[in-house]
């Protein structure tokens, strides 16, 4: 079974990367946790955005956006990419997905086993941008507002529109049916390849 793929591609002001990222998580994650969620709205770039209100995806959202500015950083700084004296973009364009799994029973000669199936991903990709001048950031910041709130709109159509490769909830528990990962490959790793190490 080949998961459903949905590919986000946007172009990020540099010090805007980590509240953009998580924006973008919190979207997804409120629409494919399937479970009883209580809600919060998150305001950032005069955007306002729904988010589960819960500790734990608070905190895994948070360790993932800064592992991934980490990683920015260590390969900006490797390829001196912070000596510019205008506006540049970043040669590569870092990635994190979030990837859903379903719990399917796998069945041998004398034993049983739980192997978890990818049925959707959400690839992300993100160019960054050095704004050095302040009408540039400016100009930045209002194209982001822009390509954010497209973006989120974007999400809220997908879930809405693409409905059928969603596994039947087959367990009546509170847990959440459908274990999720957020997963940032190596920098050198095309999305095929991390996607193949991840099935």
């Amino acid at each position: 079974m080949n998961p459903e793929v949905f590919p986000i591609d946007l172009t990020v002001d540099r010090d805007l990367v980590g509240g953009v990222l998580r924006a973008i998580l919190h979207t997804i994650l409120f629409y494919r946790v399937y479970t009883n969620v209580k809600p919060k709205d998150v305001d950032f770039l005069e955007i306002t955005y729904a988010a589960i209100d819960d500790p734990e995806i608070e905190k895994e959202v948070n360790e993932k956006v800064k592992q991934f500015e980490r990683n920015l950083e260590s390969h900006a700084s490797q390829k001196g990419q912070y000596i510019f004296k205008k506006n540049e973009e970043f040669n590569t364009s870092p990635k994190i997905a979030v990837m859903f799994h379903e719990k399917r029973t796998k069945k041998a000669w004398f034993s049983k086993s739980e192997e978890e199936i990818c049925w959707e991903q959400w690839a992300i990709t993100i160019k960054t941008i050095v704004c050095r001048r302040e009408i540039d950031q400016l100009k930045m910041r209002k194209d982001m507002n822009k390509q954010l709130n497209y973006c989120l709109l974007n999400i809220i159509r997908f879930v809405n529109e693409k409905k059928d490769h969603i596994p039947p909830i087959t367990e009546d528990n509170k847990k959440n049916p459908f274990p999720y990962q957020i997963v940032i490959p190596a920098t050198d790793d095309s999305w095929g390849s991390m996607l193949k190490r991840m099935l």
